[in-house]
């Protein structure tokens, strides 16, 4: 398969995978189900993010630096590589992504406030910075927008990491023998991987019911939000994490053994 590798995170195989559900700003859920990690882990595993460690929990700034501060302690271990730890983007990344280029947004007024209301107005407060500023300097044009989005980019870098954990997201993650493809939410089912675009976000078969799996993967493993009934979801090909990363609901890691079977499931 030719891939993206800027994109794509390939897992060599016969690792055993760890897969993490969304936090979406939940630090002390992330904190408590790193430790239950932690006893399980062996050299060669990886670790998976499925994205949303940002937002709409009470802290996006104490997630980031839990998970970055997790990572540092698993490849501080002889044998243990700084690719072994996985980050995907998530819907609440992808928001402050397009945040961060709103000023060429066809109207964004409309695009600030449905991204408040999803989501983002925690991670902002999170990071200091006062969501309804951004409603006074919108509509203040291109030049004022992108004066605002710099101040949003020098909040970022006050926190050690934050900008590099933006700029290591990947797209998907998948093993090298095709058995596991990872994806945040979503997935076209008629497209190749290159050409997922948004699906991986928005889109795609919601939920995964299909009996056959996508593209010659064995198993599709990928996040769910919900706050009114979590666990985790596994039918023929597919594996969903239904968290309640940011409501106060439990989270989820599933570990994936060397014959990338399910065999381990952890909560907090």
């Amino acid at each position: 398969m030719t891939v993206q590798k800027d994109i794509f995170a390939i897992i060599p195989e016969k690792k055993r995978v760890w897969v993490i559900s969304s936090p979406a700003g939940d630090a002390i859920r992330l904190r408590f189900l790193h430790k239950k990690i932690a006893t399980e882990f062996k050299v060669g595993d990886a670790v998976v993010y499925l994205g949303n460690l940002m937002g709409p929990g009470p802290d996006t700034v104490k997630t980031i630096d839990e998970a970055l501060l997790f990572r540092r302690a698993l490849i501080s271990i002889p044998g243990v590589s700084q690719n072994d730890v996985i980050y995907l983007r998530g819907q609440q990344e992808e928001m402050f992504h397009r945040l961060m280029q709103i000023q060429f947004a066809k109207n964004p007024a409309d695009v600030y406030e449905w991204m408040l209301a999803h989501g983002l107005k925690q991670t902002l407060l999170s990071y200091g910075i006062d969501p309804d500023e951004g409603k006074r300097i919108l509509p203040q044009g291109v030049v004022a927008m992108s004066r605002w989005t710099t101040a949003l980019r020098k909040a970022q870098q006050e926190h050690d990491g934050h900008i590099d954990y933006m700029a290591e997201l990947k797209h998907a993650a998948y093993t090298s023998d095709n058995e596991l493809l990872m994806v945040h939410f979503g997935i076209n089912h008629d497209v190749s991987l290159q050409l997922q675009g948004d699906a991986f976000w928005w889109g795609g078969t919601v939920p995964f019911v299909r009996p056959y799996p996508y593209m010659g993967f064995k198993r599709v493993v990928r996040n769910f939000p919900s706050h009114q009934k979590t666990g985790v979801l596994s039918v023929p090909a597919y594996t969903t994490l239904v968290s309640g990363g940011g409501f106060d609901a439990p989270i989820y890691s599933v570990l994936f053994d060397e014959k990338h079977q399910q065999c381990l499931v952890l909560d907090a």
